[in-house]
């Protein structure tokens, strides 16, 4: 039959382990990251007797973590959300502002250009008026690689925080390895029992690890916690962590991806699949917000210069040559090299031009070859296959239709080979104005048309012009000397001679309203050269096409260079340079005004199940307080019954001794 001394010790003891569990839960607090302990009471073992089980006191079956595994699962989602959405916002925000500033951005210095432009149109022998065009010609090229600078400043911030957060994330798994070592331990130590102290260090430094990268965890039997990331790769399994690694793109060095460590060298690539996060929101603002604007400003850095250029080289300038380029990109647009893979086990080399700048994509493109003859373009923006060509002879130039680029191959690549192509990328980095003498400004049309002294009849030329992108070598038709056009009845309209023979047809009877002609259809040289012939002319009348040559006060070009401007060249000639600066500082706008309002959300989630697991495993100083003076009530009425114990001992002895 058990004792009263017994069965008062053993809840003398267990309530002890409850006020010591209560006193380790109030002082744990404000512990981040601590759950609410409660120690666990059960009876013990009752002893049999003929008048049935006579219970022999209580004793402590565990101490438990009051803990909600999904919750905390729930919270660490909510974590990485919310962490990703900040880093995107906080970087974004900085492009937003730097491009819609009207300081430092690019539309107030567009429009000084253009202004400056229809001011020497407006007075084309002013001096002043083409050195007002020069600085801001200037002014306009280093806006764009003051823009390109701050956003390349951009990338690099982002790669070196890029490089930090894996270096927390390695730091963080060893922990959690180390903690896994720990608990296993702990947990054969005390016979299974969960050591509640290690398993709250371990949620935390996951909840850590789940500010930086989305993780999900599963448990094993022995209590080690297992951590994976991306679609599934390993970071910690059991006592082992695995390592990330920032390492340069195959194709770019100013480009992190991040793979996994291998003892045989680099793992595999987890960039794509890091979806959530520091880490996340760094690799996606690289990936939505940076390259696409580096690339977009370049493109419209490309449209607009070379735009420029073509049309200014259809005039003449003050020293009666055809005009030159006003901007350069030092090989951007005539010949560039493609990044070749540094996994590539050829030798051949991979160059592009870009052909058409109204077709000009933001994206970026990859060739590769599987057998080294045959070569996919793959456009990275939507990984769209662009087309699939072979060379057949090299070395070889082959077209892209519709993105506006070619590229060349010296030799064959081998099987495997890739390369990464980036026409617009650097192109606000690498413009550069060209022209230093306000007299180069190309003002003048190139041509004039001179009405014979002798003609009698109403005929008129007008709206001579020479087209952009045409194939007329304006240098060889002045070098050909002047055309003359002289109306013969009898030829059935103008007879061509000097430099050009042939004979425009005309009749006067029915075309006197007017009627245009394109001297290409007589030769090819001269293709472009237009010009709208009306009126009726009398024999003889004729007229006389030469160099434009000291058209001091002409503005035919100038006026063209100005109407640029109003013009639409992007996108297949839908957008003007301005409403595509516009729509490059739209989306990324759009994209920060996003991200703003997904972060207060993501917020919202992330204290809402804050709260939620603070409710269950959270320390209530009220709750606790209640508990302590239940455990000490319960203390002291045990201890109330040794005295009783002590008493009934001492009759019995006092019984004995009579």
């Amino acid at each position: 039959m058990p004792d009263i001394l017994s069965t008062s010790t053993s809840g003398l003891l267990a309530y002890q382990r409850a006020l010591a569990t209560t006193s380790h839960n109030i002082a744990n607090a404000n512990t981040e990251g601590y759950s609410r302990q409660r120690t666990v009471l059960s009876t013990r073992i009752p002893e049999p007797s003929g008048a049935g089980y006579f219970g022999t006191g209580v004793k402590v079956s565990s101490v438990e973590r009051i803990y909600d595994q999904f919750l905390a699962e729930q919270l660490n989602s909510s974590t990485s959300g919310m962490a990703k959405l900040d880093a995107f916002y906080t970087l974004s925000s900085q492009v937003d502002n730097l491009l819609a500033d009207p300081n430092a951005g690019l539309t107030p210095a567009i429009q000084e250009f253009f202004d400056a432009m229809q001011g020497v149109a407006d007075n084309p022998s002013s001096i002043p008026a083409r050195e007002v065009l020069l600085a801001q010609a200037e002014s306009l090229a280093y806006r764009f690689q003051s823009v390109d600078q701050r956003l390349v400043g951009l990338r690099d911030v982002t790669n070196a925080s890029i490089a930090n957060s894996v270096d927390e994330i390695n730091a963080l798994s060893d922990s959690i390895a180390k903690m896994n070592h720990s608990i296993v331990q702990a947990q054969a130590q005390a016979g299974g029992q969960p050591p509640n102290d290690l398993l709250d260090q371990r949620d935390l430094l996951v909840r850590q690890l789940a500010e930086r990268v989305p993780v999900t965890t599963v448990m094993q039997d022995d209590g080690a916690m297992n951590v994976f990331i991306g679609n599934g790769q390993g970071l910690v399994i059991g006592r082992d962590a695995t390592q990330l690694v920032a390492s340069q793109s195959e194709y770019d060095v100013n480009t992190l991806r991040v793979t996994l460590s291998s003892t045989s060298g680099t793992g595999p690539d987890v960039t794509n699949f890091i979806n959530g996060g520091t880490l996340g929101g760094l690799l996606s603002f690289n990936k939505e917000v940076l390259e696409p604007t580096q690339n977009a400003l370049g493109r419209i850095a490309i449209g607009l210069a070379e735009s420029i250029n073509d049309q200014h080289a259809q005039g003449l300038d003050l020293n009666n040559a055809l005009g030159g380029d006003f901007f350069g990109f030092g090989g951007v647009t005539d010949k560039a090299t493609a990044a070749a893979s540094s996994f590539n086990s050829g030798t051949a080399e991979l160059t592009y031009a870009i052909t058409d700048v109204t077709a000009l994509t933001t994206s970026d493109y990859r060739i590769s070859t599987t057998d080294g003859a045959n070569y996919t373009v793959t456009r990275l923006s939507d990984n769209g296959i662009v087309g699939t060509y072979t060379p057949g002879a090299y070395p070889a130039t082959i077209d892209v239709p519709g993105e506006g680029f070619s590229f060349s191959l010296d030799v064959a690549a081998a099987a495997g080979d890739s390369f990464e192509l980036r026409p617009t990328r650097a192109a606000a980095r690498d413009i550069r104005f060209l022209i230093d003498d306000p007299k180069l400004i190309a003002a003048a049309a190139p041509l004039r048309a001179t009405e014979s002294t002798s003609n009698l009849g109403s005929s008129q030329l007008s709206n001579l012009d020479t087209a952009v992108g045409a194939t007329t070598d304006l240098a060889a038709v002045f070098a050909a000397g002047d055309v003359t056009l002289t109306y013969d009845s009898g030829s059935g309209g103008y007879v061509l001679g000097g430099a050009l023979a042939g004979t425009l047809a005309y009749n006067p009877a029915t075309e006197s309203f007017g009627k245009t002609f394109d001297l290409g259809a007589i030769d090819p040289d001269y293709a472009g050269i237009t010009f709208t012939l009306s009126g009726v002319p009398l024999e003889g009348d004729g007229f006389t096409l030469s160099k434009n040559d000291n058209a001091v006060g002409d503005n035919g070009n100038a006026l063209k260079l100005a109407a640029i401007d109003s013009t639409p060249i992007l996108d297949g000639g839908t957008t003007t340079f301005q409403n595509g600066y516009g729509q490059m500082v739209s989306n990324v706008g759009a994209r920060t005004h996003q991200a703003s309002i997904d972060l207060d959300s993501q917020t919202a989630l992330v204290n809402q199940a804050e709260l939620a697991l603070e409710s269950v495993s959270g320390v209530n100083l009220d709750e606790e307080a209640a508990d302590m003076l239940r455990f000490q009530q319960a203390y002291q009425a045990t201890a109330q019954l040794i005295g009783i114990a002590q008493s009934m001992f001492d009759t019995l002895l006092n019984a004995v001794r009579r």
